[in-house]
């Protein structure tokens, strides 16, 4: 198939600047704000990206679509597609880039494709598109044609099998060291300010770990606007963990982490020091 015009489903960080990256590479690129929130809306308009309607509207009129979203929303949004292309006899390919478990992938995957819509299991690796950046879309999945279309084309797209699932696996195996780590840093902090020995912490990190104390700045600085979103990846790296035998519980801990930190009044917070201090003080 040719891919002229590919409906974005999520306009957030990642979302919004992967529906840019294909706008600015010839695609035509369209959404659907109906229940949308004040900032998608807004995010839109910024991007020049045309609001169609809603749902049945997007599938009528896309050649491809592509789902960014957080992990809850995913399965709902996987079930409105595949009951709208059911309804409208719509061929079209609907890709699911969202941070979920194989399992997950698999059980929508058998939704969409029994609508007659082609199913692309993807996982993003790396931040928001730019110019001289693009991040990579792993895919796997029968149907994958849609998709390699965009490749090369603001972003990357890496194929690693005819099976739904396998994207997924390899996104949350990756994610479960970068943010798990993240999670493990922001515990460690939290935890020396309440027993009181934060500044002997800081002192010996900066004495023997410069380089780990940078990153670990650097990464717990940038959870205030990320934790949220977080939450439920971590707890579908738990899933993907024990459905091959090995102990979900410490990305369900990281999960309670980001709860924390989302739950933290950070708006006038500074500085590391600022941040792990509102961190403690929401904990109980």
């Amino acid at each position: 198939m040719t891919v002229e015009t590919i409906g974005a489903l999520g306009l957030g960080d990642m979302g919004g600047a992967v529906a840019t990256a294909l706008k600015k590479s010839g695609f035509n690129v369209i959404t659907t704000l109906a229940g949308r929130s004040a900032a998608t809306v807004d995010s839109a308009s910024d991007r020049g990206i045309k609001d169609v309607g809603g749902i049945a509207d997007l599938v009528r009129e896309s050649d491809l679509i592509i789902s960014v979203l957080v992990p809850a929303n995913a399965p709902e949004v996987a079930a409105s597609i595949a009951a709208a292309a059911g309804a409208s006899d719509t061929p079209i390919t609907f890709a699911d880039c969202n941070a979920i478990a194989p399992a997950s992938a698999i059980a929508m995957g058998k939704v969409v494709t029994d609508s007659g819509t082609h199913f692309v299991d993807g996982g993003v690796i790396g931040g928001p598109p730019r110019d001289d950046y693009a991040p990579r879309f792993y895919v796997s999945g029968p149907d994958l044609d849609a998709m390699m279309e965009l490749d090369g084309r603001g972003i990357q797209v890496v194929p690693v099998g005819p099976e739904i699932g396998r994207a997924s696996a390899v996104k949350m195996v990756y994610a479960s060291q970068t943010k798990g780590i993240a999670a493990l840093q922001a515990a460690m902090l939290v935890s020396a300010r309440r027993l009181g020995v934060y500044d002997e912490l800081i002192s010996e990190l900066e004495s023997s770990q410069a380089a780990n104390l940078e990153r670990a700045s650097s990464a717990v600085t940038r959870l205030p606007s990320v934790a949220g979103r977080w939450i439920g990846e971590m707890e579908e790296i738990a899933s993907t963990f024990e459905s091959v035998g090995i102990s979900g519980g410490f990305h369900q801990g990281a999960a309670e982490i980001f709860r924390l930190v989302d739950a933290s009044d950070t708006e006038s917070a500074k500085s590391l020091d600022d941040l792990v201090k509102a961190f403690a003080a929401a904990a109980t």
